[in-house]
């Protein structure tokens, strides 16, 4: 159940000035809040390593980002990856700020929530050694962790290695980067997130990002109910039509079919597209009128 609270005065800009300062801070303060200046000289002293900072990717062994690390993704030492040194640019070398904790590099885990990634040895990956991947478990014989879980881009888990990059390496590579109005951020851990759709699976950013065939498309918005039923490409409703499928295909604008076109604004109705959950009919998707020909 969503909790709604609500601050008069001051008080929401003391709270916003909180979260402010958690965002760029994270435990690096131990649990004591920087005074003023000690939060400015902290901010001086990251500034440099966050405008330059590590993207962060679970890449399978095809070249796709299947999943980009954010602060709060899960390492296999049971920490996220604001707990770890990722202000390490220069040599990479993301370990765990936990002095306890045995983790020397920071190695995605695909979890959410209160779910688990178990081996093959049927035991949980937090009963597995970080640094050897060895289980731990008392008469168990299992000497590295192997897990079969699928991930959505058809490899298993196996097939998929955690990347650290430059802003350089990636550009290189034609990969995503920072965009410009992100320059001087400095929030904490922000790995490989640079947009909303960096949030979604790589198989859906590719899928998003794929054309459809017009005649499918066509099909998707003219056709008769049965037709509709017709899957195209992703989880069908009652139209038939899903949120990626309508989000590439021609849409009904004053009484005519137009198709969007490549634009500089492509980015604005990744937005609109995400927030539809699961399947949609068309007539809910809304485009400006500067962007359909």
């Amino acid at each position: 159940m969503a909790v709604h609270m609500q601050f008069s005065g001051d008080a929401q800009k003391h709270v916003q000035a909180y979260l402010d300062y958690y965002n760029i801070v994270g435990n690096d303060d131990n649990g004591q809040v920087m005074s003023e200046a000690e939060f400015e000289a902290y901010k001086k002293k990251v500034q440099k390593a966050r405008e330059n900072r590590l993207y962060v990717a679970w890449r399978n062994s095809k070249g796709m980002d299947c999943k980009m690390v954010g602060p709060s993704s899960s390492c296999f030492c049971g920490h996220r990856y604001r707990d770890h040194n990722f202000d390490n640019v220069k040599t990479k070398e993301v370990h765990c700020k936990d002095k306890k904790c045995a983790c020397r590099l920071f190695s995605y885990v695909p979890i959410y929530g209160s779910a688990d990634l178990k081996c093959l040895c049927k035991h949980s990956y937090m009963q597995h050694d970080p640094r050897t991947k060895k289980c731990k478990t008392a008469k168990c014989t299992c000497s590295k962790f192997i897990s079969n879980h699928s991930c959505s881009c058809g490899q298993r888990y196996p097939e998929h290695t955690t990347v650290f990059e430059s802003r350089e390496e990636r550009q290189k590579q034609g990969r995503a980067v920072d965009p410009p109005h992100m320059k001087g951020n400095l929030a904490a851990g922000m790995g490989g997130v640079t947009d909303f759709a960096s949030l979604a699976d790589g198989a859906e950013r590719e899928e998003m990002m794929r054309p459809m065939l017009p005649g499918a498309a066509h099909r998707a918005i003219e056709g008769g109910k049965e037709e509709q039923k017709e899957k195209v490409g992703g989880a069908a409703s009652e139209s038939g039509t899903s949120a990626f499928e309508l989000f590439m295909a021609p849409h009904q604008y004053g009484g005519t079919v137009k198709k969007i076109m490549p634009s500089k604004n492509f980015a604005q109705y990744i937005e609109p597209a995400k927030k539809m959950v699961g399947t949609v009919s068309y007539t809910h998707l809304t485009l400006p009128t500067s962007d359909l020909v």
